[in-house]
């Protein structure tokens, strides 16, 4: 039985598996010749890795949080990923890159349950339901709605 930390580690797998090559790259500060520069697109991959938990209510202590709430977190999270892991990733081959690739996600998705609590919203999922803010006040009640942040 798959747990609510697997899913979560999952959604994070998914996200760096599809990345665009260049994405990728920048990611790890490689340029399309595997050679060193700057690394670029860490706040877009945040934004894409927190939309992945629109399906999930966020609590972080007793608040409820919107899923853009958590970018800054994850963020911070990405930083501090070494940067030859994020270059393994890079890597020619398959396997090496995959590997890496589960233990960002591992590492990402450790950080992400240590801080934060996810709850599924009940009948909801990202491609299912359009209205989030309805489905977020179906859930949790419409006080809980109205402290909500993000």
């Amino acid at each position: 039985m798959r747990t609510l930390e697997d899913e979560i580690n999952n959604t994070i797998a998914v996200d760096l598996a599809v990345m665009k090559p260049f994405e990728r790259r920048a990611f790890a500060g490689l340029n399309q010749y595997g050679r060193k520069v700057e690394v670029r697109g860490i706040q877009q991959l945040a934004v894409k890795m927190a939309e992945s938990f629109q399906a999930y209510a966020i609590f972080d202590d007793a608040q409820v949080l919107r899923y853009p709430a958590i970018t800054p977190f994850i963020t911070q999270t990405l930083y501090t990923i070494p940067i030859e892991l994020r270059r393994d990733a890079c890597d020619l081959d398959r396997q090496k890159a995959s590997e890496a690739r589960d233990r960002m996600a591992r590492l990402i998705s450790g950080a992400l349950t240590k801080r934060y609590r996810f709850e599924p919203l009940k009948h909801i999922g990202t491609s299912s339901h359009g209205d989030w803010d309805a489905a977020f006040e179906a859930q949790f009640g419409s006080q809980t709605g109205k402290n909500a942040a993000g």
